[in-house]
């Protein structure tokens, strides 16, 4: 969906003002626009019904006023009940000028887009742009709270060697054998990704390093006792973000736990290293 050139120079000014940022889902609402929301009606946030159209709080709520009147006009003039999906897409069309081209999506395929836009379809795990996404949120979480947060890397072990000697077919099983094992391991809180090729990584929110080694263990155990045609083992680097940590960001605690996942991997592989990032005097 796609802004109007009129739109796009109010967004370039309000960006500069500062005033371009995301309306959280749950402030305004437009009403239901599916089949399925008939059935069960609830109100749908104007960010899901325009996902790609930015506005601002007072500007979300001028539209929503303006929606709402232009549903009445229009139901007025046709003598019948005009739907707010309906009433949005040709104010925002024909009358803001906010929206050119606009793509209608229902709301059963809109999940299963954004469902695949986060998800490693080999291992169903979260990709790593769900991945940098959330670990920046929890951070910035972490630091605003005070709450600890600690992030582990985890590395197939001989991963290229079985790939170049059995396939990547098996390669494959061991992925998912280790991806089970994360699942299996987790917490609803906790956010298991992969990461990279041979690579995943879990977010493990509100947990300190002793607690976030238990979870790296259970892990490894597990991947240790699974199914697999071949045997399975991971290398983990492991790292707590302390709010008292030294210039503390989510870049530093990937550094740290990369180079923590660097140092079990020169050490033969199938164990976890902690890397315990500087704190403030």
């Amino acid at each position: 969906m796609s802004l109007s050139p009129a739109a796009e120079r109010r967004r370039g000014s309000e960006r500069r003002s500062g005033g371009d940022r995301r309306l959280p889902s749950h402030d305004v609402w437009l009403g239901t626009v599916t089949e399925r929301a008939a059935r069960h009606p609830e109100p749908v946030p104007l960010g899901r019904l325009l996902p790609h159209a930015r506005f601002n709080e007072s500007e979300a709520a001028q539209r929503t006023a303006a929606i709402a009147a232009h549903q009445r006009d229009l139901s007025a003039r046709l003598g019948r009940n005009v739907g707010l999906a309906v009433a949005a897409l040709d104010y925002l069309l024909n009358i803001s000028g906010d929206l050119i081209a606009p793509t209608i999506v229902e709301h059963e395929i809109l999940e299963v887009l954004e469902h695949r836009s986060v998800t490693d379809p080999l291992t169903g795990l979260f990709n790593r742009y769900h991945f940098e996404a959330t670990l920046k949120r929890e951070a910035a979480r972490c630091l605003r709270h005070k709450s600890p947060l600690s992030l582990l890397l985890l590395d197939v072990d001989q991963l290229k060697a079985v790939n170049d000697r059995w396939g990547h077919q098996t390669g494959d099983q061991m992925l998912a054998c280790v991806a089970a094992a994360i699942k299996d391991s987790l917490r609803g809180c906790d956010i298991g990704s992969r990461y990279g090729g041979d690579e995943f990584a879990v977010i493990l929110p509100d947990t300190d390093a002793r607690a976030a080694r238990l979870v790296a263990e259970r892990i490894c155990a597990k991947v240790g006792t699974s199914d697999a045609s071949i045997n399975v083992t991971v290398s983990g680097g492991l790292t707590e973000l302390s709010p008292a940590a030294t210039g503390a960001s989510e870049a530093r605690l990937i550094a740290a736990a990369d180079r923590a996942l660097y140092q079990a991997k020169g050490r033969g592989g199938n164990c976890v290293i902690e890397e315990v990032l500087p704190c403030r005097d």
